[in-house]
């Protein structure tokens, strides 16, 4: 009975070193793969989402050169009630070709709305920073923004007269979910801005919240701008400050950090081309051991269970073995 015991003992620190040898290796390549497909993703997101923005920053190029549209914008307002009638049904038009247009609309160039297809005849927009970038002779995407009946986001290009001179510009309003069905995948994914807000987040819990606090100075910016709607005052903050760090340097990069409830996680950021957005890929530890820890445990239950039954064996040989000898 004693060298059962002694032979257990044996086996099991055996098998308990082999599967702590075992397991360290595998939890080790589990890691290693998971950061580069996480590397992949990221790469991946980035991709679809400029594909996305930019083939829609072209159409409002394109829509804010259409003749009528130019024609209304640079015309004087004296003269201006005779350019309106074909310029609205061409504006209609173009907001109801495409379902995910909700608006159309055409700003001056002091940034007051002059003409559109929503309920937002003559609002001051000088301050948004969309039709500042516009009446600078720039095509611009924004980030979702939360507005009174919708989240939405908004494109712009400046409209054109004869001379070349920027005499307004074209803006359209289009469903949020446009851009963030770029980034739907059965993965943890969000989308960050310059300023370390999230402006796509897959929960939906986190939007316009910003990864680590913002200094007073730079958060009146953005809020000044109204770049996340006239609604939202104030900018709330979580506390992954490595991962916000990560993100502040731009370009691709891989980090671990822990979230609000302390667990690792894994990221892998890229930079989108389009505006100075970063795609953030993540997983947690946990989900990405899970599938190994399984394994583990099956096979730990399976070579203790051969391991005892082997013993047992060996047990049952050995005392029939002494038994016969003390027959003799």
């Amino acid at each position: 009975m004693k060298r059962f015991v002694v032979l257990t003992g044996i086996a099991l620190i055996i098998f308990g070193a082999m599967f702590y040898v075992v397991g360290s290796l595998a939890r080790d390549r589990a890691l290693a793969d998971a950061d580069r497909e996480l590397v992949v993703r990221a790469q991946f997101f980035a991709n679809a989402l400029d594909r996305v923005l930019q083939q829609r920053m072209m159409q409002t190029f394109t829509y804010a050169a259409l003749p009528s549209l130019r024609g209304f914008a640079a015309s004087e307002e004296t003269t201006r009630d005779a350019r309106t009638a074909v310029a609205r049904t061409e504006l209609a038009a173009l907001a109801s070709a495409d379902p995910n247009i909700h608006a159309a609309t055409i700003v001056d160039a002091r940034g007051i709305v002059i003409m559109t297809t929503d309920n937002a005849m003559y609002a001051d927009w000088r301050a948004r920073f969309f039709v500042g970038e516009a009446l600078r002779g720039h095509l611009y995407a924004s980030a979702p923004a939360r507005e009174p009946d919708e989240i939405a986001q908004f494109y712009s290009a400046p409209i054109l007269n004869n001379a070349g001179e920027i005499a307004g510009a074209l803006v359209l309003r289009v469903d949020a979910q446009e851009m963030w069905n770029a980034l739907d995948a059965p993965y943890g994914v969000m989308l960050v801005d310059e300023f370390g807000v999230r402006i796509m987040d897959r929960s939906f819990t986190q939007l316009f919240t910003a990864l680590a606090p913002l200094p007073v100075d730079i958060a009146a910016k953005p809020l000044a701008e109204k770049r996340y709607g006239a609604e939202i005052a104030q900018i709330r903050a979580t506390e992954l400050n490595d991962l916000a760090e990560v993100v502040k340097r731009g370009g691709a990069a891989q980090v671990v950090y822990r979230d609000a409830k302390g667990r690792a996680v894994h990221a892998a950021t890229r930079r989108i081309a389009t505006n100075p957005w970063t795609v953030i890929a993540f997983e947690s530890e946990d989900d990405i051991l899970l599938p190994v820890r399984q394994t583990m445990y099956s096979q730990i239950g399976l070579a203790i269970a051969s391991a005892l039954i082997t013993l047992a064996m060996v047990y049952i040989a050995q005392s029939a073995i002494a038994a016969l000898e003390k027959k003799r």
